[in-house]
């Protein structure tokens, strides 16, 4: 006689253990791989040649002073960020935009932003032929900070003219251009001469800019020329600060070096960023891929 179909308990058994070590074994992974295996985000999109990126920047000179920045809490903190003479006010302040690889921007500058992500922040150096260019060594002019002066000039009517822009009349005083002493004038025929007379001791102005000292006056030496000995008050803190700006903010020239060992100064008409090795500080603000 055939058995009766009996339930294999044992079987069921053994099944339902293996769907709950399944169970148990997917959340164990699901755990470990939900929370404790890290996760890792794609690259970062870095600035390359034919992006668009938007940047902050400070640009100083190797003495670390201020040539140029588009932020500006930089441009109005002068205690953390002080300036050379060469920076200028912006009529605003907003991120430099460019296309990489165009020459929008020096090719230095150009070529320090690629490979940067958004967020990043750099520092690197643009050398002159990678910047503004070679200065021009003929408008480099290297001066003795003990200079002497004649005591006269003698000159035609027109170079009077030309320095003094004013026509030559004897017996007059007119402010020396450069220095600015009284000067007496003399008229003989076509000559005319412009006799110095500051007072040794006094303190005056070169272009106006700077200060120097008259420490003597010998109104017979040099055959009767006369000579008048001026030190001027130049030190390293004028590097780069003192100069003249023409209209529109150009400066026509600036104090580039002041050695005191040696004795001189350096008076420099190139561009101030000719021929300089410019520190950028550059934050990637955006990316645009525009390809």
């Amino acid at each position: 006689m055939a058995r009766p179909l009996v339930p294999d308990e044992a079987g069921v058994s053994t099944f339902w253990s293996f769907v709950g070590v399944l169970i148990l074994v997917i959340a164990i992974l699901g755990v470990y791989f939900g929370y404790i295996v890290p996760r890792f985000p794609p690259p970062p999109l870095r600035a390359q040649i034919g992006d668009s990126v938007d940047v902050d920047y400070i640009g100083t000179f190797e003495n670390g002073l201020v040539f140029d920045t588009n932020l500006e809490s930089v441009a109005v903190d002068n205690a953390s960020y002080p300036k050379a003479l060469a920076f200028s006010w912006h009529s605003a302040w907003t991120t430099l935009t460019f296309p990489i690889g165009q020459g929008r921007v020096v090719k230095g500058f150009d070529t320090g932003v690629q490979g940067m992500a958004e967020g990043d922040a750099k520092t690197f150096v643009v050398p002159p032929e990678l910047g503004y260019g070679l200065a021009d060594p003929t408008k480099i002019f290297v001066k003795p900070l003990f200079e002497s002066v004649p005591v006269r000039l003698t000159m035609s009517a027109t170079d009077f003219r030309s320095a003094y822009n004013t026509d030559p009349v004897g017996g007059t005083n007119v402010t020396d251009p450069l220095w600015g002493w009284n000067a007496y004038v003399s008229v003989a025929e076509s000559v005319v001469t412009v006799t110095h007379s500051p007072i040794p001791g006094e303190t005056v102005h070169p272009y106006g800019l700077w200060d120097a000292q008259v420490l003597s006056i010998d109104d017979g030496a040099d055959n009767g020329v006369g000579r008048i000995e001026v030190h001027h008050l130049l030190d390293a803190a004028s590097v780069d600060r003192i100069g003249r700006k023409l209209p529109l903010t150009q400066v026509e020239f600036v104090v580039t070096a002041v050695d005191l060992a040696a004795g001189t100064y350096t008076l420099d008409y190139n561009p101030p960023i000719a021929g300089r090795n410019l520190v950028f500080q550059v934050t990637m603000v955006r990316i645009t891929r525009l390809s």
